[in-house]
This record gives C-alpha cells, sequence and structure tokens, in this order.
C-alpha cells in the first residue's frame, strides 16, 4: 500500500468511527484523473465513500469544500464532502457509483441522459453571486487560448510560429473573445463535460470535478457537453439540444438578456475557446507534470478546431494552417510517443 493510500486509509477509518459510522474494512484506487488529486473507493458493511488525496499546493480544496456546500443549498446534485483535512489534502465524500456518463451514453439513452444533464446545468447557471465565486475575464479567456500556442504548437509539437501565422492566431483570439464577452454571464461548471457526470439511481445526474466553477460566458457548459471527446453527436442533434437549452433557459430568464444574432456560431466560438484551452493544458499535462495518458485526446480536439473553423470565412486561413501543418505534426509527435 502507498505512503498516500495508507495514510488517507488510517485518516477516513479515524472520521468514520469518530462519527458513529462502520469502519472501512478496504481501499481502492480509482482512475487516473489530469488534476494531481488521487481518488479510491472505501468499502464498509454500511456502504461505501470516496477518499480524496487533494495536494494543498496545487488543489483548490477550500474552494471545492465551499462549492459542494454552495450547490447543494442551491439543488445541485453534487457529492458532499463528509470530512476534510485541508491542511493534509485529505477528503472523505459521498460515493456517486461508477456509471460515468462517459462510459454510459449511447445512441438509445443519449438524448434522455443529456436533457436530465441540462437540468443540473440551468440550476448552476441559476446560480446567484457570492464573494467566494470568480469571473471567467476577457483577460483569463486570451491567457487561456494563449496556452494552444506556447504547449501545443510550441511546446509538444515543436513548430515554429512565424510573424504571420502571430498574426493570424491573433485574430482568431479577438474574434473569438469579442463574441465571448458579449454573451450573458453566468455561473458556469467550465468543465461540463462526460467526465465529470454521473448516472445515478434516482434518475438524475450527479455532477463532479466542481471546484472550477466561474462566472463566464453562458454556452460555455452547453458546448462542453454538446461537444464531448468521447460521445458524438451529429450537427442537426447539437442544434436540438442547444434550442432545448435555450428553450428551458428563457422560461428561467437566463436568456432574457441574450441579444445575439447567430446563437450557433456564438456557440461555436465558445467551444473553439475552450478547445484551444484544451490543447494546451493536455500538452502541458505531459510536458510538465509527466502524465500522457490524456494525449490521445488531442486528435479529437483539433478535428473540432478544424470542423468549426472551416465554418466561418474570417477563419478559414486558420483551418487551413491547422490541416496543412498542424495535424500532420501532431500525427507524427504521437506516433513517436504513444
Amino acid at each position: 500500500m502507498s505512503d498516500i493510500k495508507k495514510r488517507l486509509f488510517e485518516w477516513s477509518n479515524i472520521m468514520l468511527i469518530g462519527s458513529g459510522r462502520a469502519k472501512a474494512f478496504e481501499i481502492k484506487r480509482l482512475r487516473q484523473e489530469a488534476s494531481t488529486r488521487e481518488y479510491f473507493r472505501l468499502n464498509s458493511k454500511d456502504g461505501s465513500h470516496i477518499g480524496v488525496f487533494s495536494p494543498p499546493s496545487t488543489e483548490l480544496n477550500e474552494q471545492f469544500i465551499f462549492l459542494s456546500d454552495f450547490f447543494k443549498k442551491a439543488g445541485v446534485t453534487v457529492p458532499e464532502v463528509l470530512f476534510s483535512d485541508t491542511k493534509k489534502g485529505l477528503m472523505l465524500i459521498e460515493d456517486f457509483g461508477d456509471n460515468s456518463y462517459q462510459f454510459s451514453l449511447n445512441q438509445k439513452n443519449h438524448h434522455h441522459l443529456f436533457s436530465a444533464a441540462i437540468d443540473e446545468m440551468i440550476c448552476i447557471h441559476q446560480c446567484p453571486t457570492h464573494p467566494n465565486l470568480p469571473s471567467l475575464s476577457e483577460t483569463k479567456m486570451a491567457s487561456q487560448m494563449h496556452l494552444f500556442e506556447e504547449w501545443f504548437l510550441v511546446g509538444l509539437l515543436g513548430l515554429k510560429v512565424g510573424q504571420v501565422e502571430k498574426q493570424m492566431i491573433s485574430n482568431l483570439y479577438q474574434e473569438v473573445l469579442n463574441d465571448l464577452v458579449q454573451q450573458p454571464q453566468v455561473l458556469c461548471h467550465f468543465d461540463f463535460e462526460t467526465r465529470n457526470l454521473m448516472v445515478l439511481e434516482n434518475g438524475h445526474t450527479g455532477v463532479l470535478d466542481f471546484q472550477d466553477a466561474t462566472f463566464g460566458p453562458i454556452f460555455l457548459d452547453p458546448v462542453s457537453l454538446f461537444k464531448d471527446l468521447y460521445f458524438d453527436i451529429s450537427d442537426e442533434e447539437i442544434n436540438n439540444m442547444l434550442k432545448e437549452y435555450i428553450s428551458r433557459s428563457a422560461e428561467l430568464n437566463l436568456m432574457e438578456k441574450l441579444d445575439i444574432q447567430d446563437v450557433r456560431k456564438s456557440f461555436d466560438l465558445t467551444g473553439l475557446q475552450r478547445q484551444l484551452r484544451i490543447l494546451g493544458t493536455l500538452s502541458r499535462l505531459h510536458l510538465r507534470d509527466g502524465k500522457a495518458f490524456r494525449l490521445p485526446d488531442l486528435i479529437k480536439t483539433l478535428y473540432f478546431v478544424i470542423e468549426t473553423s472551416s465554418k466561418y470565412f474570417e477563419l478559414k486561413d486558420f483551418a487551413e494552417y491547422l490541416k496543412k501543418k498542424v495535424s500532420p505534426a501532431l500525427s507524427l509527435t504521437l506516433k513517436g510517443i504513444l
């Protein structure tokens, strides 16, 4: 048993026994994550809990605990934090099981499950402001997109970005930002993707990994779900789900300030901001943190960027650059790593 696993097991049992709960008799490691957090399941005769080692030097533990309570009071289905020691980075939380959206979605159930997820998404978007909740400023959104150049193009692929290419990429950033800052700003989960959603026995959708929640563009969470890396739906289905989200949001006045001529374009540009960030962060995860298990996701993410950029005249040069230079470089790079 590793030192972390042993410390978490011993601490959890102290907490469980001290609260009158049954002692855990085993602890099992769960899936690897992109963050520095480590997850374990602890089983006892009364059920199970999730043990978390979340290094306080790198993770937002206090924010996670605050948001768990904040979201639960707002009606969002998130796991309760039962016990925590923020100095040691230890937590014991409610167990939502193993049925993640990532592995449960199929062509028969996806509309039902997406509709249930939209319920939680809208519940998050309805949350009021709070001093502990940050906002995704234009500067922050620009900084996130710059990870694409620094860590993906230059760092991972080793490409030289010339002045003409820099200007083209800068124009893309500005096109995206001009739209995103005009959208209604709501509280966003920030990574509302199938990896972070659970199918619960009561029919609700469980929401995980919400510590990065921030006020930002209203289409940030919809594009995270409808253009997910692990489940494909057609363009027509995306439009239908987007219409469903907009209709249900409008009923709750989330869209009362929505003055957007081309909703689908705003949705697409929001997706570009997210996908450029992902290309950068997953490259950084490999180069800086030595975690290569998410590198295959770069292929689908780049495909999304090319697909979206190709739809709009002002972004076609960028799409061609990605097709001719970046995509071949990625294939060659991944062949040498994986």
